[in-house]
């Protein structure tokens, strides 16, 4: 047995184990998509991965398989209570090195979760750095313009002379039909007592979720008491809410997620024009129905996620209980900053990001070519999109593979005569169907957070194309093909070395019939990788997936490891 301790720190300094220092950045990955906020980090000497970044998450977490491949123990540990005040049995590692650029941390217990559960905006996510990291005793910020994320001290920390101040007032759970209790500050540097390994001993208490920031919101005229979320894409307000605050509601298609590895799926969706707090203003703010149960008899109308923070760059010192808003600026001009965030992972060439982007000569294509210093590296490219005549179009976003020198992609008519500017590249790049590459459409807006449409709204999407939902692979059904592929022999004697887990993605199409297979993390063995995409292509098909009643094409993701 083990003990976990969550490291929360003290009132002022770093948390314990963190690396020398009083401030560290962090590069953002699909910073100008206005979504979650994600960062790659690695784990045990493996990686890097990405990882979303919530400071309402109680502690970090990774997914089972990372936790295998790093070889961390897995043991029981506290229920943590979702959303629904319910408590949910999770497992926990002991994750002994974690890096995230400079920043270094010696010890963490994390929670466990199945592969692909925070898989977001076809974005494969295998951890989440929660409040264990993004803790108290810090200033947490961050600027999508630049690119990056920043912890530091609150001594080192000098909020921007032009910032809009929002106070807050702190909220922790008491369970549900108790009153809440006000406070002035929080700290949670405290033991959670033994876990064991599964399937015995006692089991600490359960695992609270972290106060709730209020701060008072207008929205459609009236004021609102709304938590400020950090950690979600998308704004929620009470059901009984939204007349009051003039949402219509609409189709919506949305998977929502909640810090305890909880789901809930959306169906409606409202947006509301304008939410004001503090004299910050957001427009076009998407609300999703909120359903916290956590918190007692107080008066909680919902949260803002990070759609309404998207007009700024966002620094939150919960030491002052106060978020400070910057405006944001020109992405054109801040460029050269934001790529330099990946340094020598980026290197220097004649273009910006190592890549032009350019209508083909018919005009419905965008081309778009890597520079030769870049060559064999898989980027993601953001690109800007500016239609003739004044239109405007949401960005693109551009997958190019290592393998691949120039991707083309079909537009849609909404981009005819459109000039094309790219804004960001990034080392990280999405899976597409096939090993060619593809052209995404972010939401309207750069927003990549799912507002009111059909499903599939608000994740990115081949224009002009139908969008595959991402399902979890539990929820297939397979209907030939066995569930394990184990090596040849002749593949075990290529190998020579022990085959590690590999992660592929593959994409059906409405019949259930296999159309892509990406891998997407590699087994290390070419020869392995290769069994795999076959006997998946000759020999796996599935039940089809209904979506709204109908059959529809969707993605998946599924691990193979090998014992």
């Amino acid at each position: 047995m083990f003990a976990w301790l969550f490291a929360a720190g003290c009132s002022v300094g770093a948390p314990p184990g963190f690396s020398g220092g009083d401030r560290w950045t962090l590069p953002l990955v699909g910073p100008l998509e206005d979504g979650i906020l994600v960062t790659p980090v690695s784990v045990h000497g493996h990686g890097p991965y990405l990882f979303a970044i919530d400071p309402d998450a109680n502690v970090s977490a990774i997914d089972k398989d990372l936790a295998q491949e790093a070889g961390l123990r897995i043991g029981n540990g506290p229920h943590v209570i979702d959303e629904t005040d319910t408590g949910q049995t999770r497992l926990y590692a002991e994750m002994l090195d974690l890096r995230v650029a400079g920043l270094a941390i010696d010890r963490r217990d994390v929670l466990v979760f199945p592969v692909g559960f925070y898989d977001t905006e076809i974005r494969h996510l295998r951890g989440v750095l929660g409040h264990d990291v993004i803790a108290d005793s810090l200033v947490f910020g961050f600027d999508r313009d630049q690119g990056i994320a920043t912890l530091s001290t609150v001594e080192a920390f000098k909020a921007p002379p032009d910032a809009i101040a929002i106070r807050y007032q702190t909220v922790s759970s008491q369970g549900a039909g108790a009153p809440p209790v006000i406070q002035p500050g929080y700290d949670h540097n405290h033991g959670l007592g033994l876990v064991s390994e599964p399937g015995g001993g006692p089991t600490p208490a359960d695992l609270t979720p972290i106060p709730r920031r209020l701060a008072s919101a207008q929205i459609g005229g009236a004021t609102f008491v709304m938590h400020l979320d950090l950690g979600a894409a998308t704004s929620q307000l009470t059901d009984a809410k939204w007349q009051r605050a003039g949402l219509s509601s609409g189709d919506a298609q949305l998977r929502l997620v909640d810090e305890a590895v909880t789901a809930r799926q959306v169906t409606r969706a409202a947006m509301a024009p304008e939410v004001m707090v503090s004299g910050a203003r957001a427009s076009q703010v998407t609300f999703a129905p909120y359903i916290e149960k956590r918190f007692g008899l107080a008066e909680i109308d919902g949260a803002l996620g990070l759609d309404f923070f998207r007009p700024y760059a966002v620094y939150a010192s919960w030491d002052s209980k106060t978020v400070f808003l910057k405006p944001r600026g020109d992405a054109a001009a801040t460029i050269a900053a934001r790529i330099g965030r990946w340094g020598a992972a980026i290197p220097t060439c004649p273009h910006p990001g190592c890549v032009t982007a350019s209508p083909g000569a018919d005009g419905a294509t965008l081309e778009v070519v890597r520079d030769a210093e870049a060559a064999g590296r898989a980027l993601e490219v953001f690109v800007a999109a500016t239609p003739a005549g004044g239109a405007s179009a949401p960005p693109l976003v551009v997958e190019l593979p290592a393998s691949a020198t120039k991707v083309t992609g079909a537009l849609p008519p909404a981009y005819a005569g459109a000039a094309f500017a790219v804004l960001d590249v990034a080392p990280f790049s999405r899976g597409c169907p096939g090993d060619s590459g593809c052209v995404l459409q972010v939401g309207a807006a750069g927003a990549a957070a799912a507002a009111p449409g059909p499903p599939g709204a608000g994740r990115p999407a081949v224009p002009g194309e139908p969008a595959s939902r991402n399902v979890p692979f539990d929820k297939l059904r397979r209907v030939s093909g066995e569930s394990t592929v184990p090596p040849s022999d002749d593949v075990k004697r290529a190998a020579g070395k022990p085959i590690a887990v590999a992660i592929v993605k593959l994409c059906l199409d409405a019949d259930g019939k296999v159309v892509s297979i990406k891998i997407v993390k590699t087994s290390g063995v070419a020869a392995y990788d290769d069994q795999l995409r076959a006997a998946i292509t000759a020999t796996w098909t599935f039940a089809p997936v209904e979506v709204d009643g109908k059959p529809a094409p969707v993605c998946t993701t599924v691990t193979f490891a090998q014992h």
